[in-house]
C-alpha cells in the first residue's frame, strides 16, 4: 500500500503546523481540568489519540514530527478542547495496555470502541496514514501497523487503499 499520496502529505503538514507550540498566549476560554466538556472529549476522542500513538511508537523511535502530527490532530479534531497534558495521559495508558496487552489486542479494544462508526473507523486509520508519514519515511513496521489496523478496524484492503488515495 502506497501511503505516500500528495493528498497523505497535505494532511501530514497540515497536522505538524497544527501541532507546533504555540509562542502566544493561551486563549481565554481554556478548558479546565476535569471538566465535562474536556471528559466529553476525553470520550470521543481518545481512540484516535491511541491509534496515532500506536503507528507513533511502533519503530521505537518517538519522532518529534510524529508527536507534533498528533497533537496537531488532536487540537484540530477536539477544537483545542485537549491540552497537552490530557494527550500526555492517553499516551500514558496506551503505553501500559501496550506493555500489558500487546499491540494487537490494543487494536482489538480500540477497534471494539470504534465499531459503530465506519467513518470513526476510516478516520482513524488515516491519521495513522498521516503519522506514519510525519517523519517523511515509512517503515516496514509501519506498513505492518496500517495493514494491522485495517483488519481490527473492519476496514477491507480495497477500501484502505482507497482511503488512502482519496484522502
Amino acid at each position: 500500500m502506497n501511503i505516500d499520496t500528495r493528498t497523505i502529505q497535505l494532511l501530514r503538514d497540515a497536522l505538524l503546523q497544527s501541532g507546533q507550540p504555540e509562542p502566544q498566549e493561551p486563549a481565554n476560554e481554556q478548558v479546565e481540568a476535569g471538566s465535562t466538556r474536556e471528559q466529553a472529549a476525553l470520550r470521543r476522542f481518545t481512540p484516535f489519540a491511541e491509534t496515532m500513538y500506536l503507528m507513533m511508537m511502533i519503530d521505537d523511535d518517538e519522532h518529534t514530527a510524529e508527536l507534533d502530527s498528533i497533537r496537531g490532530a488532536m487540537r484540530i479534531l477536539t477544537n483545542e478542547s485537549l491540552g497537552d497534558d490530557a494527550l500526555d495521559y492517553i499516551f500514558q495508558q496506551c503505553g501500559q495496555k501496550v506493555a500489558e496487552s500487546g499491540v494487537s489486542q490494543c487494536l482489538r479494544d480500540i477497534g471494539a470502541r470504534l465499531s459503530a462508526d465506519r467513518l470513526d473507523r476510516e478516520t482513524a486509520f488515516t491519521l495513522a496514514a498521516a503519522v506514519a508519514l510525519a517523519d517523511s519515511q515509512l517503515q516496514e513496521q509501519e506498513s505492518g501497523l496500517m495493514w494491522s489496523i485495517a483488519e481490527w478496524y473492519g476496514i477491507s484492503g480495497k477500501r484502505a487503499v482507497q482511503l488512502i488515495q482519496e484522502v
